[in-house]
């Protein structure tokens, strides 16, 4: 590299001539002035090897290599091929970074030169953490006041994007340098707890942003974190927002249940036994459908029961509950924290449980046996729709037989979100269609299915003042199921399609009158509420919903006027 000279021939040429010119000392003190010299050149470029970062070089280890960002490495003599040399070396290339001149030289000048950048930059190091953290708590901001779900920080290889997920959708918010976005991530972790013992840009980690943090506006209670590194070790950090949830609601409907799904969960939040769960994937509103049915129930029930909730971190804020926290002492793993807390909250006279999310085996086996000692459980689990809970417990190593009580599992619940139309600018299929904004063929098949002029339902519009590119938020489309004998028989017997057919027959045809998600939804294209472009992207096809529910199908119309009278 030009402008750094080579440290090991420059000084054997100055002992060369100072033999020849100049006494012992005198030699010592030219070869200290060059050295220090040295130091102060080196000492201006980027120091890489500091504290943090993909190259960060441990205490023990500083006497042996520094690295600069301009790809000067500087090395203690003899180390070249050491194994703590070559680990740093081995990082430096997969992180892209070309070290283009290596300089030989003694361990105190490299202990020099990690004194000289921490003596400089200890002011401008905390000044700059400070200015990192302000412009990341400016874009958490910016993102709350936009109703984002999520903020993702991507770091390319010369710059780095900043987008939020709003109302399901990706879109830009910002754009830094590829420094700034890691200098971001770095902030975000630095203040950020349940991150576990893995740390480093080049290991996946997780982490929550508290209120404790500085970080968060009135509006959000946390943040999790979530971090991958990408090929060649850039950051990739996604930062799900949790809304602070307006205390004691409990309206169902107003999520967007149908009059007969809220029915359903009425009758599960009356009873104070059995196991409750709902699924869907990650930001389907979950955690807000689960705390109104908690409160509504303690509520109905005067305050005159006693709930626990076993989460970490907090999310839900139920009137009346008590949160039992999830603290692993030294040695003890999550899990078994989690199953501590179980044990300890069964000890203290509980009528309802609430954990926060069924993760594990030993989890979903602690579940089912306070269902079957008398308690009611709520929780959450991943799933792709109600039935399909079943098979989840059974995954997670529920016995059979467990499942075939009627008094053990007593209430399923499936949700998605999907986005709401802008009333300001949304566009009919009639105009949609001529734009080609909607398939022709598929607006006349929804026409015809829902009995509805293309005047009577909408698509997404361009966006106005009003909106976030043609939407105005989001609705629940979803399934319930109050299991029966009859359907949890057919399960546990392997009849898979006797059990869908007979949850979704007519009651009139001595069926459970199930509702799909996907007619829940067809209902919300028909009444002008969502668009069936993104029905299809987030549930399923027109053409699938009219195979696998002929019954639906053809009473769309029907239930459609119902709905809508």
């Amino acid at each position: 590299m030009e402008g750094y000279p080579d440290l090991r021939s420059h000084s054997e040429h100055l002992a060369v001539g100072s033999a020849q010119t100049a006494s012992t000392a005198s030699q010592s003190k030219i070869v200290e002035d060059e050295q220090s010299y040295l130091l102060d050149d080196l000492a201006t470029g980027p120091l890489i090897s500091g504290n943090s970062g993909p190259l960060a070089v441990s205490p023990a280890d500083r006497a042996l290599i520094a690295v600069f960002g301009s790809g000067l490495a500087v090395i203690a003599a003899g180390s070249r091929w050491s194994t703590e040399v070559k680990a740093v070396l081995d990082r430096a290339a997969r992180s892209e970074l070309d070290i283009t001149r290596i300089v030989e030289s003694d361990s105190k000048l490299i202990l020099a030169i990690y004194a000289k950048h921490d003596d400089d930059g200890k002011a401008s190091g905390m000044k700059g953490e400070i200015e990192r953290q302000r412009e990341l708590r400016h874009l958490i901001s910016q993102a709350a006041a936009e109703d984002a779900s999520d903020m993702h920080i991507q770091v390319h290889p010369g710059y780095c994007d900043i987008r939020i997920r709003v109302h399901g959708r990706l879109r830009n918010l910002a754009n830094r340098s590829a420094e700034e976005g890691v200098a971001m991530v770095n902030a975000a972790f630095a203040v950020a707890t349940d991150h576990g013992a893995e740390t480093g840009l080049s290991s996946f980690m997780k982490g929550t942003l508290t209120k404790a943090s500085g970080l968060l506006p009135g509006n959000i209670d946390l943040i999790r974190l979530q971090y991958s590194p990408t090929s060649g070790h850039r950051p990739s950090l996604v930062m799900r927002l949790k809304y602070s949830i307006k205390k004691g609601e409990t309206d169902i409907a107003g999520l967007g249940y149908l009059k007969q799904q809220a029915n359903d969960i009425s009758i599960m939040r009356r009873r104070t036994s059995g196991l409750y769960l709902l699924a869907g994937k990650v930001s389907s509103g979950k955690t807000t459908t689960l705390q109104r049915i908690l409160n509504a129930m303690i509520r109905e029930k005067s305050f005159e029961i006693s709930a626990f909730s076993i989460e970490e971190p907090v999310e839900l804020d139920i009137a009346g509950a008590v949160h039992v926290a999830v603290v692993p002492r030294a040695g003890q793993s999550r899990r078994q924290a989690f199953a501590e807390a179980v044990k300890s909250t069964l000890r203290s006279d509980p009528n309802v449980i609430v954990l926060g999310e069924l993760r594990d085996e030993e989890l979903a086996g602690n579940a089912i046996e306070l269902a079957m000692t008398g308690h009611a459980l709520w929780s959450t689990v991943h799933s792709g729709s109600a039935l399909g809970i079943l098979d989840r417990l059974n995954d997670l190593g529920v016995a059979p037989w467990k499942l075939a009580e009627p008094s053990v599992v007593k209430g399923l619940v499936y949700q998605r979100l999907i986005g709401t139309l802008c009333p300001q600018c949304k566009v009919s299929f009639g105009k949609g269609a001529a734009q080609g904004l909607v398939a022709r063929s598929l607006s006349r098949e929804v026409t015809r299915l829902t009995g509805r002029s293309p005047d009577q339902m909408f698509l997404r519009g361009p966006g106005c003042s009003n909106c976030s590119s043609g939407l105005g938020g989001r609705t629940v489309v979803a399934e319930t199921v109050l299991p029966d004998p009859i359907l949890l028989g057919h399960y546990v017997s392997g009849r898979r399609t006797a059990m869908r057919e007979y949850w979704l027959r007519p009651a009139e045809q001595d069926g459970m009158g199930g509702i799909p998600v996907m007619h829940h939804a067809m209902i919300k294209v028909g009444s002008g509420t969502c668009d069936i472009n993104e029905v299809e992207e987030e549930v399923d096809l027109v053409s699938n919903y009219t195979r696998d529910y002929p019954i639906h199908a053809k009473r769309l119309a029907s239930d459609l006027k119902r709905h809508l009278a």
